[in-house]
């Protein structure tokens, strides 16, 4: 104990106490929320967070890296100060958050008390409502209707007050949600777990994505990631519960890391979870094989055929009936499936997908007679695009990796790449909404930013436009449409570059003679 709080003393500065503030303060909300559900009296709970809390940040100050601290440290004092009402702002968003989670009654606490999706949408409740049908009434798993009759909620768990979601995933998903349900039946306690759950693996993914990085480009991405959080997609998708952002970008760029270091097995059961969970997340075995890592590819289609075979076992051929035999599959991947969403004009608005510019162009005046004809062309034209450039981006990184020494910023670059493919690949799917999708672009805005962009005020200015467009959300065709192309072009671009080689001049000369952990390349 004496030898712990002499650690946090020497450590302490202003700098490293923000850093604890922030995972601290994000941590100990979620701690607490966990406690209710565990049913503790409100005075335990009070008391247990608290001490948390206490023990959190001085065993945690230690553990922040001296060069995060440096990075931030040789900033501006306006820049510094801004970062820290970032953190603040951030830690007491989340936590009014974890009260409405906590009590869905409290829409005054939810990120928008005015937005009706916002405070009635959960995704959680199509999950385990999926889970029912699934072991109760397979043939209507997919079945939209199956979850809106007038006595679904006698029969389907009671998600009052919220709308019941549908559940429009393949059958191996359901293998997630139903762990959850083996211990509760409880929708709130269902849905304030499930926060949790998000909260703790985003935290962990963020920040510990930015220590393997390494170097100051690591630093870097570590000082920039409060921003991730404060930005409107993050933001949502934790108020949602949305999958997409935890298995999509969280899982499948773990894998990849993973992947990175030589562990195969576990990277394989990562990625392999997302694929059969979501689909998009198949691009990366593309890219895995373009550059020859057979290993990795084959462990990730191992892993799938185990996912499959046991969302078999535990749910039976019902559920996978009513996903191929009844043509469920093609109209999801059609976008058919979806008409019943992008009927809604806000929907159109917010789906930020190919697929949905016909919709866009309506509202503006330049009606098509059928738009969903119009809009799978238009996604069929952007896949062929998507995939040439992950075939060449893969390439240049294969490339690259059998001449160059591993480096931070070589980290850095392959997490760029990664990230840019796989948010490319999201918008693939008929429905894309800016919800939560664009986390991934938001993600890579920051590591571009920490280590690949030319720091020229021109530069900078440029980056912070787009990030700004692609993190807020205004209601209004004209300007969705806008930021739906500029984020296209601005992933793109950055994925283009980082597989290029950006050598930056001042972080190329510090971080190839930075001290790095050793990659593992295996096939």
């Amino acid at each position: 104990m004496t030898k712990t709080l002499s650690r946090f003393r020497d450590s302490l500065d202003i700098y490293s106490a923000l850093f604890g503030v922030f995972a601290v303060g994000l941590l100990v909300p979620a701690i607490m929320l966990f406690t209710a559900v565990l049913r503790f009296p409100s005075a335990l709970t009070a008391v247990f967070g608290i001490v948390c809390g206490i023990v959190l940040f001085i065993v945690g100050v230690p553990l922040v890296p001296a060069e995060w601290t440096d990075v931030i440290r040789t900033k501006p004092v306006l820049i510094r100060i801004g970062w820290g009402l970032v953190i603040v702002v951030v830690v007491v968003m989340l936590a009014r958050l974890a009260l409405f989670i906590d009590d869905p009654y409290k829409v005054h606490d939810s990120l928008d008390p005015n937005n009706t999706f916002m405070v009635e949408h959960t995704h959680m409740s199509g999950y385990i409502s999926g889970v029912w049908v699934a072991e109760h009434d397979p043939q209507n798993l997919y079945n939209i209707h199956r979850y809106s009759s007038p006595n679904a909620d006698s029969i389907l768990p009671s998600i009052v007050p919220m709308q019941r979601d549908v559940y429009v995933y393949p059958p191996p998903f359901l293998l997630l949600p139903r762990i959850f349900t083996l211990f509760t039946s409880s929708f709130v306690a269902l849905r304030a777990t499930w926060y949790v759950l998000y909260i703790v693996t985003l935290l962990a993914a963020t920040l510990g994505v930015a220590r393997w990085v390494g170097g100051r480009v690591g630093a870097a991405l570590a000082v920039l990631t409060p921003l991730i959080w404060i930005s409107l997609p993050t933001l949502s998708t934790l108020q949602v519960g949305n999958i997409h952002v935890m298995l999509c970008y969280v899982g499948a760029v773990t894998a990849m890391v993973l992947f990175y270091r030589g562990r195969h097995i576990l990277g394989g059961a990562a990625l392999g979870f997302a694929i059969v969970a979501k689909v998009s997340p198949g691009i990366l075995v593309l890219y895995l094989l373009i550059q020859r890592r057979w290993r990795p590819a084959a462990w990730t289609a191992g892993w799938c055929v185990i996912y499959s075979v046991l969302s078999y076992a535990i749910f039976g051929w019902g559920p996978w009936r009513s996903f191929l035999s009844d043509g469920t599959w093609k109209n999801i991947a059609s976008g058919k499936f979806f008409d019943f969403v992008l009927d809604v004009k806000t929907n159109q608005l917010i789906n930020y997908a190919p697929f949905g510019i016909p919709y866009k162009l309506g509202q503006m005046g330049w009606h098509f007679s059928n738009p969903h004809s119009a809009g799978l062309l238009i996604a069929n034209i952007y896949t062929v695009l998507v995939l040439a450039l992950v075939v060449a981006v893969a390439l240049r990184l294969y490339r690259r990796a059998r001449v160059e020494p591993d480096s931070p910023l070589f980290r850095a670059e392959n997490l760029a790449v990664w990230l840019g493919i796989l948010t490319l690949a999201s918008f693939r799917e008929p429905f894309g909404p800016w919800l939560y999708i664009a986390v991934g672009a938001i993600w890579l805005f920051a590591v571009y930013s920490a280590g690949m962009l030319n720091p020229t005020r021109i530069n900078i200015a440029v980056v912070a436009i787009v990030w700004a467009v692609v993190a807020l959300y205004l209601e209004n065709v004209y300007f969705t449409l806008s930021a739906q192309l500029i984020l296209y072009v601005a992933v793109t671009y950055m994925t283009w570059r980082a597989a290029s080689g950006t050598a930056r001049e001042t972080a190329a000369a510090e971080e190839v003679s930075a001290a790095a952990p050793e990659r593992t390349v295996t096939t």
